[in-house]
């Protein structure tokens, strides 16, 4: 059983490799599940420092929201998290993310398809969230629940991403992913039109080698990198699949 200490250290390991891409900075947070305990770890919200973040720094609330210690309580967007936390299993981690490029599928009328073989894990498609508002009450977090359904990830509408998966290993690389197939998309579209990977590509390429094997591995090299990170700003980002 992994205990909270631990969740805390991957917590903030995690957000800090985000910094690092530059995919999270004055907003957005993350988020892990400790079922055990009923316990949801969050990052703080707008305005902390995400390059620098320790496993002290980490917000410790219920699924009803209410921080359970400290002083600090979960960022506005909170309700992002409990919802898919409390009623999903295989969503023990959430990254809510203002990405650069993801985002802009949110403000384009442009549906997302994957380009990439390893956006095949995005095959069932990117729902959208349709309402342009922060998801900052029970009632949202519940709508938001019923946009993604069973999905790996959502848009929300002139907002940014929202990714789920079963541990934070898989939201990073997922998360990672689906910014890479949005740039991707986006740099294609300028010599022409852009080919996507069909769903019968993505079943086959996906059943050859699994989401956890590739999530674990892609975690390996992106905590060795933020290691050595001298947590400047543009500094340390790699690109996933240069």
């Amino acid at each position: 059983m992994t205990t909270e200490q631990e969740l805390r250290e991957q917590l903030a390991t995690c957000t800090r490799i985000f910094a690092m891409q530059g995919m999270i900075g004055v907003f957005g947070h993350v988020s892990v599940y400790h079922p055990e305990t009923k316990t949801v770890l969050i990052t703080p919200g707008m305005g902390s420092n995400k390059g620098s973040l320790q496993a002290k720094d980490m917000v410790a609330a219920g699924l009803d929201g209410k921080q359970r210690r400290g002083t600090e309580g979960p960022p506005v967007e909170w309700p992002i998290h409990t919802a898919l936390h409390g009623a999903r299993s295989d969503a023990l981690a959430v990254a809510h993310l203002h990405t650069p490029y993801a985002t802009l599928f949110s403000i384009a009328k442009r549906e997302f398809k994957p380009v990439t073989l390893q956006g095949a894990i995005f095959s069932d498609g990117v729902p959208l969230y349709p309402e342009a508002q922060l998801i900052t009450n029970p009632a949202r977090g519940e709508a938001l629940l019923k946009t993604i359904g069973d999905k790996r990830a959502a848009l929300l509408r002139g907002h940014g991403i929202v990714v789920v998966g079963q541990n934070l290993p898989e939201v990073l690389f997922s998360s990672l992913v689906l910014e890479d197939d949005a740039k991707k998309t986006l740099q294609a579209a300028t010599l022409g039109e852009v080919g996507t990977i069909s769903p019968q590509e993505c079943k086959t390429f996906g059943a050859e080698i699994a989401l956890e094997r590739r999530a674990q591995r892609a975690w390996n090299y992106f905590c060795s990198l933020e290691a050595h990170w001298d947590k400047q700003a543009s500094t340390g980002r790699s690109e996933l699949f240069p």
